[in-house]
Formats: structure tokens, C-alpha cells, sequence
């Protein structure tokens, strides 16, 4: 299994957190895998953390691709859509939904590439041997979005980059249903989100790229921000069955280390983003992780 904790980089003592909820990295816990924000005021010193424990491969590190939230590397004017005048990043996962279905699908394509390169490279220049084994995922899971796909396969061609590992939040359901105990525990909201999520896989598919093997089963989205809930024994061996009857590996994601303070979130304003960054469950999550009955 890849037991994966995304938005590594946001704080150091943050990104020090996720990274004592692995037991290879000295901490105590299950954790294999992480994904870091480039675009946070942080990254370098956080990566510089974590390279000791990524050169010796101790954890796999991969991009979390942010479009979504705080600074963006691009500017306004070389990405109106993406970024707002401030430098921050102002549409949302249903504007970029939007323009990837209308008249603004090649602006947004083009806009994508630009960003993706941009924090690309910085990931390469903290981490220069991964681009022979790039791993990607994305805050929000906007790479599934067709236009944000297309420009972030576009950007790591561009880049000369080699995949690994593309993230596929296409999110199996039975696991979550066929525990009472877990089901009673997802918000409908996230059944939507998981209806939108594997819809849109169906349209990303024909752009997998060829040369990796087939998705991993994702599971973090039912239950996003609080898969405490999911570091249950039946649950697992749910996960595991389906892994074993579709010969597939397994991805769960997780949400340890948050932020103690508002002016430490990427988002410095009282919003969606900072409640998740602040929310009491990133610490249930860490203490999952650290006990979690694999």
C-alpha cells in the first residue's frame, strides 16, 4: 500500500509532523509517501528537511500540483484565469471545471502548462533526481479537471520529465459501504465528489499515459480530512480484497500536519482553505497513522 500524506511544505514544523507519522523517517507510523507544495514560502527549507530521508529511500516524494490556493509562481499576466492581481490564486476547482468545458478551454490549457512548468522546476531543483521518476498529484484533485489534465501532461513533457506515479482519485465505494461502521461517517457531500471525480476520469483516461501501470485504487476522498475514521481493521481488508481481485495497488491519503495558527496557512484568510489547514482532525489523522493496523 502507499500510505501517502499530501501537502508537505506548508510550515516546517508542519511538514515535520507529516514526517513523524513515518517510522522509516525516524517518527512511529505507517507512512511511505508524501507530495510537496511548491508554491508554498516554505518549500525550500522543508525540502531540505526532507532530503536526507527521500535520498536514501526512506519515504517517495512526490508534487502536489497547487492551482488553487495562496501564491502562485505564474503572474496575473501571463495567467489571468489562474492567478488575481494579488498573486494569488483565485479560481476555484468549479470555475476551473467551467473553463474547461467552454471557450476558455485552450486559454486554461495554456495557463496550466505555464504554472506546472513553473512548479516543476522548483521541485527539480530541491529534488533533481526525481525527474527520471516524477510522481504527481494535485491539491484539490483539480488534475482531473480535462483542461488541467491536459496542460499538466503537456508541462511534464515540456519539462523532460519521466512519470512514476499519476494519481487516479477515480474512488471505489464498496470498502467505504460495506462497513457500517465507516459509512455512517461519510458526508453525502463527498459521494457527489467522488459521482464528479470518476466521471471525470472517463474523459482523462484516453490521456493516461501508457508507460504507467494501471491506477492505483485511490481511497481518501469519501472521507477527506477525516480518514481516521478509515484506519479500521474491516475497512482495510476491504481495500485489500479489491486490491487483490483487480491486481491493483492500493493509495490511501491522509491529511496529517496541520497548522496551529491562521497566518500560518497558505491562505491567510478565514475560508475553506484555512479551516481544513486548522481543523482538529489533521491531528486524529496523524494519530491514525501512527497506529494504523496494517
Amino acid at each position: 500500500m502507499i500510505i501517502h500524506a499530501d501537502d508537505f511544505g506548508i510550515t516546517l514544523d508542519q511538514s515535520k509532523d507529516i514526517l513523524a507519522c513515518s517510522a522509516a523517517c525516524g517518527g512511529e507510523g505507517a507512512l511511505n509517501s508524501t507530495s510537496a507544495l511548491t508554491t508554498s514560502p516554505h518549500f525550500q527549507e522543508c525540502a531540505e528537511f526532507a532530503k536526507p530521508f527521500v535520498d536514501a529511500g526512506l519515504i517517495r516524494m512526490g508534487l502536489h500540483l497547487n492551482l488553487v490556493e495562496g501564491p502562485a509562481l505564474s503572474s496575473p499576466d501571463d495567467a489571468p484565469i489562474l492567478v488575481g492581481d494579488d498573486g494569488r490564486f483565485q479560481a476555484g476547482f468549479a470555475k476551473l471545471l467551467s473553463a474547461s468545458f467552454g471557450p476558455l478551454h485552450d486559454e486554461l490549457v495554456r495557463e496550466v502548462r505555464t504554472e506546472a512548468r513553473a512548479q516543476i522546476r522548483a521541485f527539480l531543483e530541491a529534488f533533481p533526481e526525481m525527474q527520471g521518476r516524477l510522481r504527481l498529484d494535485s491539491h484539490q484533485h483539480t488534475h482531473m479537471i480535462p483542461a488541467v489534465f491536459e496542460g499538466m501532461l503537456a508541462a511534464v513533457s515540456d519539462e523532460g520529465c519521466a512519470l512514476e506515479y499519476l494519481r487516479v482519485p477515480a474512488e471505489p465505494l464498496a470498502p467505504y459501504m460495506n462497513v457500517a461502521a465507516v459509512r455512517a461517517k461519510v458526508p453525502p457531500v463527498n459521494l457527489a465528489k467522488n459521482g464528479l471525480l470518476n466521471l471525470l476520469w472517463k474523459l482523462d483516461a484516453p490521456q493516461y499515459p501508457r508507460e504507467l501501470p494501471e491506477p492505483a485504487l485511490f481511497f481518501g476522498l469519501a472521507l477527506s480530512g477525516r480518514m481516521q475514521y478509515a484506519a479500521n481493521g474491516e475497512f482495510l481488508q476491504e481495500a485489500a480484497a479489491l486490491s487483490q481481485a483487480k491486481g491493483r495497488e492500493v493509495e490511501l491519503l491522509f491529511h496529517p500536519g496541520g497548522v496551529p495558527r491562521l497566518e500560518d496557512c497558505l491562505d491567510t484568510r478565514e475560508n475553506g482553505f484555512s479551516a481544513f489547514q486548522l481543523s482538529p482532525n489533521r491531528i486524529a489523522e496523524s494519530h491514525a497513522l501512527r497506529n494504523l493496523p496494517l
